[in-house]
């Protein structure tokens, strides 16, 4: 069910010919760009455009809405935390030998796996995944691993090679 919206409840009194007008442009823009934006699979950066917009038609002179000016809602980081019921908190064991990483994720545990013996021997992105798996009771996907790999080879913290599968082994 789609509610149609008159210039008239948008934008208080109504009927004027140029501000029906820029309305009609505005429409017209925001139908073009409506696939653009909605190609940006993050919410935060699809409602930034949306702002960015209303900004640029608010200093253009392009009127305010009734009840005053757009302001944008609290930032995610702002809002309340609310978990959800439906998924339970995953619960991390810690390893027998260390403490479990803390929420900085996957780059943490790959730093404590650098700098205990576990890349004393030849190890692929999938041996870390599953060694986190094991120790940390969390699943990483590989690529959170691939680009720390990579820049540790490169820093020659860690040293690449490809095996004879063809892929990528990194080892002290």
């Amino acid at each position: 069910m789609q509610t149609a919206i008159g210039t008239d409840s948008i934008f208080g009194t109504g009927g004027h010919d140029s501000m029906q007008k820029h309305f009609q442009e505005l429409k017209q823009q925001l139908s073009e760009l409506s696939e653009t934006i909605n190609k940006f699979e993050s919410e935060a950066v699809q409602l930034r455009i949306i702002e960015l917009m209303f900004d640029q038609a608010r200093s253009s002179g392009f009127g305010e809405p009734v009840g005053g000016a757009y302001e944008p809602g609290p930032a995610r980081s702002d809002r309340p935390h609310q978990r959800s019921k439906a998924k339970p908190a995953r619960q991390r064991q810690p390893a027998a030998s260390s403490a479990a990483p803390s929420a900085s994720g996957a780059v943490a545990a790959l730093t404590g796996l650098v700098d205990s013996d576990f890349f004393n021997e030849k190890r692929t992105i999938g041996d870390v995944v599953q060694k986190c798996q094991e120790d940390f009771n969390v699943r990483y996907k590989s690529n959170a691993f691939s680009g720390p790999l990579s820049r540790y080879a490169k820093r020659g913290i860690l040293k690449r090679e490809k095996n004879a599968d063809g892929n990528y082994v990194y080892y002290k």
